[in-house]
């Protein structure tokens, strides 16, 4: 299972701010604290903002700050808003498949891609900071 890059910085985002729940950092300030592109953060900054997990607070010393606390806010939840879809194989995003329907390997995977989604669910943000 392999998460988007859009998701990775959500999450450090999200950490990032879960270090100091009461602070607002900038886009700026996160992007040069991870090194990555400050357009490609924004873009993440507007779907964290969109799914209710941080509010961004306009003016002079704005930013960003988490929506609420740490342990209310769930990854398996966050990445969920965050992918574009869970599609870990060509199949399950409805690609021909030359081996359906006789075809053991899409079951094995959904049941992998559910583990993720489980152990992702029994963690807040809270407990990996």
């Amino acid at each position: 299972m392999r998460l988007t890059l859009h998701t990775d910085y959500a999450f450090r985002v999200l950490m990032a701010l879960g270090r100091a729940p009461a602070e607002v950092k900038s886009v700026d300030d996160l992007a040069r604290e991870f090194g990555v592109s400050k357009h490609h953060l924004m873009k993440v900054a507007q779907n964290l903002t969109a799914g209710g997990f941080v509010i961004a607070v306009r003016g002079r010393n704005g930013g960003l700050r988490l929506a609420m606390p740490p342990d209310e806010i769930n990854l398996k939840t966050v990445a969920e808003h965050m992918e574009p879809d869970f599609n870990i194989a060509g199949c399950f995003g409805g690609d021909d498949c030359v081996f359906l329907p006789r075809c053991g390997l899409k079951g094995v995977l959904g049941q992998a891609k559910s583990a993720f989604l489980q152990t992702l669910g029994k963690h807040d943000l809270a407990s990996i900071l």
